[in-house]
This record gives C-alpha cells, sequence and structure tokens, in this order.
C-alpha cells in the first residue's frame, strides 16, 4: 500500500511546474508566519518600552514636584520668606522677592512640566487631576503669585500660558485720567 503516489512525477524540467510552484507557496507562508512572529514581538517589545517610559515620566514628575517642598522643609527660614511672599508680596525686600519668585519659578516649571506630561498621556490621570487641584487653588489662594505672574508670564509659552493665565483674574483696564 502506498501513501504518494510518484509513479511519473518530475521535479525538473518540463512538467515540473507543479511542484515549484508548490514550493514557492510554503517559502511564502513561511515567510508571512516568520513576519506575523516578528511583529508581535515587536508590539510586545513595545507594550514593555512604554510601560517603562511612563512609569519613568511619572518618577520625574513626583522627584520634580517634590523637590520644591524639600527646600521648604530643608531651610525654616527660607520656609518663613516663602509664606510671607505667599501672602504679601510687597513686605518683601528685593533680595526676599528674588528668593521667593525663584521658588515660584520652580513651581510654575513642575506645573508646566505636568501640564505638558498629562496632555501627552505619560503620566497617570489621576496624578494630574490632584496636581492640577494644587497648584489652582494655589494661585487663586496666594496673592503671591499674582505678582510673580505679572512680572515672569513671559517665560511660559503657548498653549501653557493662555491656560495659567486663566487662573488670574485680569487686571482691571486703566482710567483714563482728564
Amino acid at each position: 500500500m502506498k501513501f504518494v503516489n510518484t509513479d511519473g512525477m518530475v521535479f525538473i524540467g518540463p512538467g515540473s511546474e507543479w511542484f515549484w510552484t508548490a514550493v514557492s507557496g510554503m517559502a511564502l507562508a513561511i515567510t508571512f508566519i516568520a513576519i506575523y512572529r516578528q511583529l508581535r514581538g515587536q508590539r510586545e517589545q513595545m507594550r514593555e518600552s512604554t510601560k517603562l517610559l511612563r512609569s519613568q515620566a511619572h518618577h520625574n514628575a513626583l522627584t520634580l514636584s517634590q523637590r520644591a517642598r524639600e527646600l521648604l522643609i530643608e531651610n525654616e527660614g527660607f520656609a518663613s520668606v516663602v509664606n510671607v511672599g505667599y501672602a504679601t508680596p510687597e513686605a518683601l525686600s528685593d533680595v526676599e522677592w528674588a528668593r521667593c519668585s525663584s521658588y515660584m519659578f520652580l513651581q510654575f516649571n513642575q506645573w508646566e512640566y505636568l501640564y505638558y506630561q498629562h496632555r501627552d498621556g505619560s503620566i497617570p490621570t489621576e496624578y494630574w487631576v490632584g496636581a492640577e487641584d494644587y497648584y489652582r487653588n494655589l494661585v487663586a489662594a496666594k496673592p503671591g503669585y499674582a505678582r510673580f505672574w505679572s512680572g515672569n508670564q513671559a517665560s511660559f509659552d503657548e498653549p501653557f500660558h493662555s491656560y495659567v493665565a486663566a487662573e488670574f483674574p485680569s487686571a482691571p483696564a486703566p482710567v483714563p485720567i482728564a
């Protein structure tokens, strides 16, 4: 009993076209399977890389936002200057205001970094919601930020500039002197 009838089969020369067509089809099928497996592997690598990058972005955001707070914890005198600057910035000397506004600049840089990371989807939404609330409340409750923003808003580009500018009440129009 024969499982495969090989009587009269031709592998080379006239009449072998069927064989080479079958070999070509097998080669194509193997190539497609190899490409599919490679693409699946690359997709998995990209997913893992994306997770790693998001994790790193989250870590960077946390580190950046905590560093400014660490400055206040580490230096009681500086913390006092910043607290006065928050409430009554005009009560500070020029040197104290320079230190306080530099600290505020750090905070705005943090806010800007978080803003763009959120727009890119690089940090968890929950982190952004908390940070956004924190910075908005800070700006709304501390008059020193209005002074800071009036002197430093040109340091921030769009769209972050417009986003933050909306948090400050617009200045009243100047009254013409008759």
